[in-house]
């Protein structure tokens, strides 16, 4: 039994089976039905979506290959409490039913995959209390997760990220005024604004770096020892500061960033951009309705801006506040880090500020 899908192979699998109904093509249930790895079926299962219908959710869980986590993770993600509530009236009635049924009858031979619905964000609330009802073994569904985990780690995942790593070719040129990014199709030149902005030496962040200690939690999620932390430590390629702000400048490959079965976008950015965050700096706390962003517009390209948190630095006794602004383009990601320890140093004309010294040129073919 395999725990990883090749990327080739995870291509063909997505052009296949993701959204099909958008490309206007036909289920393929008789190539589903020769799949053999259960590791495929809940890799198709996770990248669903949900405006394609159950169709092929069914016929995931139909599979005699289906593992019980990823049955476990259509179950938690479908409408349950549509199901106990309006029971044949309900949308995913079959789906929900399906499951259940197969669950009591043993269907399910194996449990190889780790999959706990409390880390998932896609889940449903329903009454667990109601739904075990229907079941004759609630632990096979509420019990402790079993299996291994196939997901990429922490280290796997921000390693990716390196633009050594860039399809195309690139090359960063670092002065006095700024920097400049000169892609395939583009030009990127960002200027140090007026304001008493200083350039921070180099020599000065990598002794940062290097007398840096992860947070025990941090290595604790991950899985991974303070060694191999390290090697995915990406340098950033511009930070600058005043006597108010301090702004960190990196250039990621945004294809790790990118969803395996579409264009990347601002979600999956933000997650990555908080997940990578904590590498360096303790969240206190985010502002009301964090999940929403602005957008701002230059020119013909969109700037994604979070709103506030509260972060907490090693060896820095004050709570700092910092936004993230965020644009994609041509495979790279531009990802500035602004640092205040005052609030009202991050209000958008600031923001606006910045971004308007942030210049992008189309070359002509």
């Amino acid at each position: 039994m395999k725990y990883k899908i090749s990327k080739k192979r995870a291509e063909f699998l997505s052009d296949t089976f993701f959204e099909y109904s958008f490309k206007e093509n036909v289920f393929d249930i008789k190539l589903l039905a020769e799949i053999t790895e259960p590791i495929e079926l809940d890799f198709i299962a996770k990248k669903h979506n949900y405006d394609d219908g159950n169709h092929l959710l069914l016929s995931i869980v139909n599979h005699p290959c289906c593992d019980i986590s990823t049955a476990k993770m259509i179950l938690h993600r479908a409408d349950v409490e549509g199901y106990l509530k309006k029971g044949e009236g309900s949308g995913d009635y079959k789906l929900v039913h399906t499951i259940i049924s197969h669950m009591n009858t043993g269907f399910y031979k194996h449990e190889k995959f780790y999959y706990d619905p409390k880390n998932d964000p896609e889940t449903l609330t329903f009454d667990e209390e109601e739904l075990k009802k229907f079941i004759k073994n609630d632990s096979v569904i509420f019990g402790k997760p079993k299996g291994k985990k196939c997901e990429i780690s922490f280290s796997d995942n921000f390693h990716r990220r390196n633009l050594k790593f860039y399809d195309g070719t690139i090359t960063i040129v670092s002065n006095s005024d700024g920097l400049c990014v000169k892609a395939a199709n583009y030009n990127f030149t960002f200027q140090v604004p007026e304001g008493g902005f200083r350039k921070v030496e180099e020599n000065t962040i990598k002794d940062f770096i290097a007398c840096y200690t992860f947070p025990s939690g941090l290595k604790d999620l991950s899985g991974v020892s303070e060694r191999q932390l390290r090697k995915v430590i990406i340098m950033p390629n511009l930070v600058i500061e005043n006597d108010e702000i301090l702004l960190v400048l990196f250039l990621f490959n945004s294809r790790a960033l990118q969803l395996e079965n579409a264009l990347a976008n601002v979600s999956t950015m933000m997650r990555n951009e908080f997940f990578y965050i904590q590498a360096f700096v303790e969240i206190v706390a985010v502002e009301a309705d964090f999940e929403k962003i602005i957008r701002i517009k230059k020119n013909d390209v969109w700037f994604a801006v979070s709103k506030v948190m509260q972060v907490k630095i090693s060896n820095v006794e004050n709570l700092k506040f910092l936004k993230f602004i965020l644009v994609e383009k041509g495979g790279i990601l531009f990802s500035f880090l602004v640092i205040s320890d005052q609030l009202e140093k991050l209000e958008e004309k600031v923001i606006k500020d910045l971004i308007h010294n942030c210049s992008f040129e189309t070359l002509r073919m």
